[in-house]
């Protein structure tokens, strides 16, 4: 396990970074989209595992997980890796509790695991080549420096760990901000006029995923970037990694039961658009409807190419190893 004696204990949490709350609420977020309502609550925690095993060259007794959230990464973490020692972490102690119950009512709650509020930012406070994997579920977006944060992570992975990711990807992410200026035109079908409150969280959105993809902008808030893959080939490779292995649109979730020999997934430009209109932006009802009536039919020939497995990455999962 990882030495965590230097740091104070409160209500069996670690306090490594000064603890915070997310924006909006944890439970809030965990109700809409932290992982509370999903079918399996182990498939994405046991897609991560199968990343580490495949591509570690290390035995891996010792993981991170750094910005666990509401654990929907954390629970299939340790039931798949139960000779391992976790440390699961957060900046928020209610995520770190919300999981810890989770677990209980999963019949998870054994050690080794530890729990601590840690921020990315903070890693170097933890000791050199102390882990043999750290894992980060769409978090590493939140961190304002991410090209430093890969610089500590690979002094603190031993050499054949490794560092898994899942993250928003830039050139995916940007053809839905196409897509939304489309729906935002003064040129589109009066049929399809969204209502007013529709149309400023749509614009929202869509300004969100443009301010997010410049990478020329200091961003100060809770998100902060949409990543684009040759910059973090180029971090990781100036971080001293070894190697690295991207497999784009998919999350961890989809690499269960996968062929990792290929890299190239397949998914839905529309599924995934309407999420995260729906679930991240609270589009209505009737806005979703209007959509689906008028926007997610031009989108079709589009569609089709990522269905087939040749569209440009909304999303992925990137493993650097050491």
């Amino acid at each position: 396990m990882i030495d965590l004696s230097a740091f104070p204990i409160e209500d069996d949490i670690r306090v490594i970074s000064p603890p915070e709350h997310f924006e909006g609420g944890e439970d809030e977020y965990d109700a809409r989209i932290g992982g509370a309502l999903r079918a399996n609550v182990l498939r994405c925690g046991h897609g991560a595992w199968r990343l580490i095993a495949h591509y570690a060259t290390r035995p891996v007794r010792t993981v991170l997980e750094l910005g666990a959230g509401g654990g929907t990464c954390s629970l299939g973490l340790i039931d798949a890796a139960p000779d391992a020692a976790l440390l699961i972490t957060d900046t928020s102690p209610s995520f770190l509790r919300l999981i810890q119950r989770k677990c209980a009512a999963a019949g998870l709650d054994r050690k080794p695991v530890q729990y601590a509020t840690l921020a990315g930012e903070a890693l170097d406070l933890l000791p050199a080549a102390s882990m043999d994997a750290i894992v980060i579920a769409s978090a590493l977006h939140h961190v304002a420096d991410w090209q430093g944060f890969l610089r500590v992570a690979a002094t603190r992975i031993r050499a054949g760990g490794v560092l898994a990711i899942q993250e928003p990807f830039r050139a995916g992410n940007l053809i839905m901000g196409v897509a939304m200026d489309f729906a935002l035109s003064p040129l589109w079908p009066a049929a399809a006029a969204l209502d007013p409150g529709d149309v400023a969280k749509l614009a929202a959105c869509r300004d969100s995923i443009y301010f997010l993809s410049n990478s020329c902008l200091e961003k100060i808030g809770e998100d902060k970037h949409c990543f684009e893959l040759s910059e973090m080939i180029a971090a990781a490779d100036a971080a001293g990694f070894a190697s690295t292995a991207f497999h784009s649109n998919a999350h961890f979730e989809n690499l269960v039961g996968a062929d990792l020999a290929n890299r190239q997934g397949k998914c839905s430009l529309v599924g995934y658009l309407a999420s995260f209109l729906r679930d991240h932006h609270r589009i209505s009802e009737g806005g979703m409807a209007k959509l689906a009536a008028h926007l997610f039919p031009v989108l079709q020939h589009l569609d089709a190419a990522y269905l087939r497995g040749d569209g440009p990455p909304l999303l992925g999962c990137m493993v650097f190893r050491r």
